[in-house]
C-alpha cells in the first residue's frame, strides 16, 4: 500500500448516529491521498460495525474495547500515522469537500507553520447552521492569551506528523487535550488559521457537567506548568466562565450564550453549507 500524504485521526465513542456523515465527508474529499484512522474508544453501540461497513482500503479501524478517552486514542493514531501530516476530526463533524486540499496547500506553501486550523460553521440538529467561528490567522493572535484560550479549533487541526510526535497529547488532560497540547507547544511552534471555512462543527446545547469538568481539568493541567500566581489567575478566570455557563443553563439561555461567541454567516456561506450537508446526509 502506498504511503498517504495525510493521516486523519478520528477516535470515536458511541457515535453511530453521526459518524456515517463524518466518514462520507472524507470519502468526498477533492484530495484523495489520505488514510482515515478510526480508533474505537470502547463503544457500546454499533459504531464499530458502522465504521467497518465502509469498504475502502484507506480506512483503518481498530479498538480493544477499553475506554481510554480522547488523548490516549489520539496518541495511538499518531503512532500509526503513515502520512507526512496528521489532520484531526471528530466523529460528529463534517469536513468540507476541499478541506484537505486547502490545508495541505497552505502547509506546503508555509514550511514555517507547524500546525494550522481553519474556520468552521456551527450547526445543530438536522444541520441547522447557528453561526461561524472565524478565528484570527496569525500565531500572535491565536496564542495571545495562552493561559486562557487558543484561537484554534481542535477538529480543524492539521500539522506535521513530526510535530505531533514531538509533543503528543497528555492522556490525563481529559476534556482539555487540545489546550494542554497547545500550551506546551506554543512557545516553540508556529500556529496559523486558514481564513476559510473547512469544517462543519456540531454544536448542541451546553452540557454543564462536561463543561465544568473541562474547566476543572484545565485548572489541574495548567497548575503543572505555572507558579502560584499563574495558577490563581487560571482558576479565577475558569471559575468566572463556569459561573456564566451555570447562569446561562439555569436561565435556559444557553443557546443565546453560545451564539454570542460566533459571527453571522453570509448568504453565500449558508448556501455552501447547505450543499455540504445535503451531500453527506
Amino acid at each position: 500500500m502506498s504511503t498517504p500524504l495525510v493521516s486523519i485521526a478520528m477516535p470515536f465513542y458511541n457515535a453511530e448516529r453521526t459518524m456515517g456523515a463524518s466518514i462520507r465527508s472524507i470519502l468526498l474529499q477533492s484530495h484523495a491521498d489520505w488514510e482515515l484512522l478510526l480508533c474505537d474508544d470502547g463503544s457500546t453501540d454499533a459504531s464499530r460495525e458502522l465504521a467497518c461497513s465502509f469498504h475502502d482500503p484507506r480506512i483503518v479501524v481498530w479498538g480493544d474495547r477499553r475506554r481510554l478517552e480522547l488523548g490516549a486514542r489520539l496518541n495511538e493514531c499518531i503512532e500509526r500515522a503513515r502520512g507526512q501530516y496528521v489532520a484531526r476530526m471528530d466523529a460528529d463533524d463534517i469536513a468540507y469537500p476541499r478541506r484537505l486540499e486547502k490545508q495541505l496547500r497552505f502547509l506546503g506553501s508555509r514550511p514555517d507553520v507547524d500546525l494550522t486550523g481553519g474556520w468552521a460553521v456551527l450547526f445543530g440538529d438536522a444541520g441547522t447552521p447557528v453561526g461561524k467561528c472565524d478565528y484570527p490567522a496569525a500565531h500572535g493572535e491565536i496564542a495571545r492569551r495562552p493561559l486562557h484560550s487558543f484561537k484554534l479549533m481542535h477538529p480543524t487541526f492539521m500539522g506535521k506528523t513530526s510535530w505531533f510526535q514531538r509533543y503528543l497529547y497528555r492522556a490525563d488532560a481529559i476534556r482539555c487535550e487540545d489546550r494542554d497540547l497547545l500550551f506546551r507547544a506554543y512557545a516553540g511552534s508556529r500556529f496559523a488559521n486558514l481564513p476559510e471555512i473547512v469544517l462543519g462543527y456540531r454544536q448542541g446545547s451546553i452540557d454543564l457537567r462536561k463543561c465544568l469538568r473541562s474547566r476543572w481539568m484545565w485548572c489541574r493541567c495548567a497548575g503543572r506548568y505555572l507558579n502560584s500566581i499563574g495558577r490563581l489567575r487560571v482558576e479565577t478566570v475558569e471559575a468566572l466562565k463556569g459561573g456564566w455557563d451555570v447562569l446561562a443553563v439555569a436561565a435556559r439561555a444557553d443557546a443565546a450564550w453560545l451564539r454570542l461567541r460566533y459571527t453571522t454567516l453570509t448568504e453565500a456561506e449558508l448556501r455552501e453549507w447547505r450543499q455540504v450537508w445535503d451531500s453527506v446526509s
